[in-house]
């Protein structure tokens, strides 16, 4: 985000992509576990502060790369035969972030101004970003799409790793390796060098940004919207 600070369109999609995504994914996933009967859920989270929703490693990520994740809500991971429920009510989250992206991408059609490109007797449009609310809503679908991908990397604290141990075995080894990553705080050092990293050092490959442009093209394809 801080990379952003010349460009008020980039820079005002992305912390409203923020703040709008962070209270949607926790949302998602408080309905679908009430929806559930999860008995672990806490009350309260729904009306919790933006602190209490965000680590301070998470909003350095954020502030440096516009990205990060939020922190994990107490459902009842322990009981094993719910462990599909926490499973179906942890992936809400990432996939509130997937539908945002979709309807960014739909405001991004009415907004944005066609680039019409010649290859030999075909004719492409695609689309382009132009004026100021163009670029805003593409910079929110952009954001949108950047936390679905990291919320699905399967290292906690992410919501793909709670899933990824949740429904895995739960033998020494492997309770080990979670504990590792998540009490020891080894899985939040790797999704910061993996966002961090990228945006410090040219370079660098960013697993975001490659996901992030076939994503949003995936979208654009539903609505016959051709994004570069």
């Amino acid at each position: 985000m801080l990379f952003h600070l010349a460009e008020p369109a980039a820079l005002l999609g992305i912390v409203l992509a923020l703040l709008i995504g962070i209270y949607a994914h926790d949302t998602a996933q408080v309905i679908v576990a009430r929806l559930l009967q999860d008995r672990g859920l806490r009350s309260g989270r729904l009306t919790a502060s933006l602190k209490d929703r965000v680590s301070p490693f998470s909003a350095v990520a954020m502030l440096i790369a516009g990205v990060g994740w939020t922190e994990p809500i107490p459902m009842n991971d322990v009981w094993r035969k719910r462990r599909f429920h926490v499973a179906v009510a942890v992936l809400a989250g990432p996939l509130a972030y997937l539908v945002l992206a979709f309807v960014a991408i739909i405001g991004f059609k009415f907004v944005s101004q066609p680039l019409i490109i010649v290859e030999g007797t075909r004719i492409v449009e695609l689309a382009g970003a132009g004026g100021f609310s163009a670029k805003l809503v593409l910079w929110l679908a952009v954001t949108f799409a950047s936390l679905f991908i990291v919320s699905l990397i399967p290292i906690p604290p992410a919501d793909g790793g709670r899933v990824l141990f949740g429904l895995g075995p739960q033998s020494p080894s492997w309770r080990k390796a979670e504990y590792q990553l998540r009490e020891n705080n080894v899985g939040i050092v790797i999704l910061l060098v993996a966002i961090l990293l990228p945006k410090l050092f040219l370079g660098f490959p960013s697993v975001v940004d490659q996901l992030v442009l076939p994503l949003l093209g995936g979208l654009g394809d539903i609505i016959n919207l051709h994004i570069r």
